[in-house]
């Protein structure tokens, strides 16, 4: 009997020094009690800009992409940014003005145009958006550029253009920090288009990957729940509550940004 028990103590304190030496391993410890995940976090950030739009205007208030940016990627350089929206049939210089801005606040913007006056059909961005989340989900940083808005402004450097290549065939606010549990990783370069660090191909066994989606719609419910099966950590973004519980069940994480003072434009 003391043998057999004194066995046991060996082989749990042996398996108790496998567990150490795992955990040693896995996580590096920085000065102070701060410990830096092994892993490292690459986020996608997927807006649908006319329902963005609607829920602005329902709330009366105009939104300061920079900081609303800045807000749902808790900091963080997204891998990929992108913004949806459908725009008039006819070009319109105030539109053009607005997704000038959009493009300047660092989102690449996808546009889909309306039909002409007279003629009914729906049009939405929801393909769009879907096929890149699931797209982002299976380790692509890079998309088609078909459908990619381009200013008219020469002078305007296209860096979206430049930094996000088409694919080859075959191939509550205060608390978002804490609900992405995303950390900045100093080895890690999370630029826009960095092809290196971000290659469909390279080895994703330590990549988390991370995708937010801002006011999706009842249609993304589906890609969203799929990223999510595939080991994605989903977050969906929206004003109050959800317009399709579907959207609620999809994702990991929701942020409600209703009570957000921070992502609005400072009024005069």
């Amino acid at each position: 009997m003391h043998e057999s028990w004194a066995g046991y103590q060996r082989e749990e304190e042996a398996k108790a020094n496998l567990y150490m030496a795992d955990k040693e391993e896995k996580l590096k410890s920085l000065g102070k009690g701060v410990v830096k995940r092994n892993k490292r976090r690459t986020l996608g950030l997927f807006i649908d800009g006319t329902g963005l739009d609607r829920a602005a205007r329902r709330m009366n208030r105009k939104i300061d992409m920079p900081k609303f940016i800045r807000g749902v990627t808790s900091g963080l350089t997204p891998a990929a940014a992108r913004y949806y929206t459908l725009i008039p049939n006819e070009d319109d210089s105030r539109q053009r003005s607005f997704l000038d801005a959009i493009r300047r606040a660092g989102l690449q913007v996808i546009v889909k145009r309306l039909p002409p006056k007279g003629i009914t059909r729906q049009v939405s961005v929801d393909l769009e958006m879907a096929a890149d989340i699931v797209a982002f989900s299976l380790g692509h940083s890079r998309f088609s550029s078909l459908g990619e808005y381009q200013s008219e402004n020469h002078s305007e450097p296209h860096q979206t253009k430049k930094t996000i290549p088409m694919i080859p065939r075959g191939a509550s606010l205060s608390a978002i920090e804490q609900s992405h549990d995303v950390s900045r990783d100093d080895d890690a370069e999370l630029s826009t288009g960095n092809s290196q660090a971000e290659a469909p191909n390279s080895d994703d066994s330590n990549v988390q990957r991370v995708i937010t989606v801002v006011c999706p719609s009842r249609e993304l419910a589906y890609p969203i729940s799929l990223a999510n099966e595939l080991g994605v950590d989903t977050v969906t973004a929206d004003f109050g509550q959800f317009n399709n519980k579907d959207i609620l069940k999809s994702a990991a994480k929701w942020i409600d940004l209703s009570d957000s003072e921070t992502i609005w434009r400072d009024s005069k």
